[in-house]
């Protein structure tokens, strides 16, 4: 197998953590390798709650890789996603002396200036540029373009502050260099919107297992990116409310959840029984199921109206992840949204190994991180992309040789005590408008012990 070129991709997903090998064979990606290991107890809603588990698990993930490329992997791109992950509105503009040419170095230092903004208790994880204005008017091509103003907007992708800490403490500790940090719902996004899509607006809806991501185009740019911490995994948890152990009920929610009430005679003819523990109604399963699926819903619609943009988004609903698999969750997305709703299609850059069944709904997130780090690495401006996209890399570097010319020096008197400071106030809610059990759900996780 000619591994020339090869890239790893890791996403650490709340279901599965998923590992994707592929290369480049002209101006596509060939998927050569594909495995995952379940991740219950070591990433819950994408977000790492034990480290030693999730390096174990990251560890048998990488050997099963290697095992099936027969070589070494050391270098890969790791997914950002998790509840905590949202998008802040940011602009930056600057006056400018007569006769002043856009050059590529003043978008460079402006796109800088937008992300180092102080945002109580997160990071940014990306910056993704919207339009730019020259002189109060959009242009799409700014370098060597005359100017005495120009302003770029932008959407700020960001997340608690521990969500990149940790993963590069599992990382570190498996002597695996990340090549790169890439955002879940972009990756998504590479993997199941055209262009037209994205210009005609459109809403990407990824149904996972421990949330659901709402990222809404307009215009060919992403205008919102909202993480609600519900999906598949919920469905479940209740169905195993009726006396189910957790197999079952994940096997009873794929034959038999539906995300639309069912009348008796469709139901007719069924028969569940809990592992000798008596019979079970299909219709409680049923109820139960449309119930979790009606809130996740609902809060998907709440987001779309929200956003400001939902008469404009002409492209309609697109939907992917593994919970989008659940039998008439198309039709109850149409009617509480009033808006065309279809399933997601792998882009036509990826092609795969005969012998690999790559379900979208399942990759689709793991095939955008591998198109997204392709155009990464085949950019002449590589190390400059990497700077702009992930400067933690730099930041580290950076502390790094910090500590290394650090001089010794002589023992000093201890100062006097000096109250501290209080912490600056964090943010209320992080989705005002989303339910109260939803909030819940983020409040627990944001006190979560990391082991």
């Amino acid at each position: 197998m000619d591994i020339t070129n090869l890239m790893v991709a890791i996403d650490l997903g709340s279901s599965n953590i998923v590992g994707m090998a592929g290369v480049r064979e002209g101006n596509k990606i060939k998927i050569v390798a594909i495995d995952k290991e379940p991740s219950e107890g070591a990433v819950r809603r994408g977000c790492v709650i034990n480290i030693e588990e999730s390096a174990s698990k990251v560890k048998k993930l990488i050997t099963k890789l290697e095992n099936k490329l027969s070589t070494h992997i050391s270098n890969v791109f790791v997914g950002i996603g998790g509840q905590s992950v949202r998008t802040i509105k940011n602009n930056v503009s600057r006056h400018l002396p007569d006769g002043t040419k856009i050059s590529s170095l003043l978008l460079e230092e402006l796109q800088k200036e937008g992300r180092n903004i102080p945002i109580a208790s997160t990071e940014i994880i990306d910056v993704l540029p919207n339009e730019i204005f020259i002189n109060d008017n959009v242009v799409k091509n700014p370098e060597g373009v005359e100017a005495k103003k120009i302003q770029i907007d932008m959407q700020l992708a960001v997340a608690r502050q521990t969500l990149t800490k940790n993963i590069v403490t599992i990382f570190d500790k498996l002597k695996l260099n990340i090549e790169g940090f890439i955002l879940s719902s972009k990756a998504d996004a590479e993997a199941v919107l055209k262009m037209e899509d994205k210009e005609s607006g459109c809403v990407l809806v990824n149904f996972g297992g421990g949330t659901t991501e709402v990222s809404i185009y307009h215009q060919g740019f992403l205008r919102q990116l909202t993480t609600i911490p519900l999906g598949g995994k919920n469905i479940t948890q209740d169905i195993m409310s009726l006396g189910l152990v957790s197999d079952e009920a994940e096997r009873f929610k794929i034959s038999l959840g539906s995300a639309l009430l069912s009348t008796g005679e469709q139901l007719k003819g069924y028969t569940l029984d809990a592992q000798g523990k008596g019979p079970i109604k299909p219709k409680d399963l049923n109820r139960i199921t449309v119930a979790r699926i009606e809130e996740i819903v609902a809060n998907v619609v709440n987001q779309i109206k929200e956003s400001g943009y939902k008469s404009e988004l002409k492209g309609g609903i697109i939907i992917t992840g593994e919970a989008s698999q659940l039998k008439d969750l198309p039709e109850l997305l149409r009617k509480e949204a009033g808006m065309e709703v279809r399933c997601g299609t792998m882009s036509d850059k990826i092609i795969a190994e005969q012998d690999l069944n790559i379900q979208l709904t399942t990759y689709s997130q793991t095939i955008g991180m591998l198109l997204i780090a392709n155009e990464s690495l085949a950019s002449p401006t590589k190390e400059a992309n990497k700077e702009g996209w992930w400067p933690w890399k730099k930041a580290k570097k950076e502390e790094k040789k910090k500590e290394e010319v650090k001089p010794v020096e002589a023992p000093k008197p201890k100062p006097e005590k000096v109250k501290k400071e209080q912490p600056q106030e964090k943010r209320e809610g992080l989705f005002d408008t989303i339910q109260k059990q939803v909030i819940k759900y983020m409040t627990e996780d944001n006190n979560e012990k990391i082991s």
